[in-house]
């Protein structure tokens, strides 16, 4: 996540970039991908390393089991 400071004058005038933190964004279109509160702290998915991937368990017909 970089920023770059930008000029308030009449003409466009725009900063070094400079490194915040470093991220990996999951996906595409990174505008819809992270945001910024009114206090600066940022939310943002990282990537997850598949090695701590944990599996799924899907109870089909549940509602059987509360019979018994």
């Amino acid at each position: 996540m970089t920023a770059v400071e930008i000029g308030s004058g009449e003409r466009f005038q725009a900063g070094v970039p400079k490194t915040l933190f470093p991220t990996r964004f999951v996906g595409s279109g990174l505008a819809s991908w992270f945001d910024v509160s009114k206090d600066g702290r940022f939310l943002i998915p990282n990537q997850v390393d598949e090695t701590t991937a944990v599996p799924i368990n899907v109870v089909i017909n549940w509602t059987a089991g509360l019979k018994k």
